[in-house]
C-alpha cells in the first residue's frame, strides 16, 4: 500500500526551495557564466604572447 501526501500541502512545498523559485536557476547560471568569463580573461591576460618587433617596410 502506498501513502500519498496530504492534499493540504502545496506542490511547491514538497518540491523544495529551488523548484518553487525558478529565477534562482537563472541567477545561478548567470553567476557561473560571469565566473567562467573572469577565469578565462585572467588566464588570457597572464599568458599573453610575446611582443615581436616588426621591421618597417619601405613602400616601393
Amino acid at each position: 500500500m502506498t501513502t500519498l501526501p496530504p492534499d493540504n500541502i502545496s506542490k511547491s512545498e514538497t518540491l523544495g526551495c529551488i523548484a518553487s523559485r525558478p529565477w534562482l536557476w537563472v541567477v545561478l547560471a548567470f553567476v557561473m557564466l560571469l565566473s567562467a568569463w573572469s577565469v578565462l580573461f585572467y588566464i588570457a591576460l597572464n599568458n599573453q604572447p610575446e611582443i615581436v618587433p616588426l621591421k618597417h617596410l619601405i613602400p616601393a
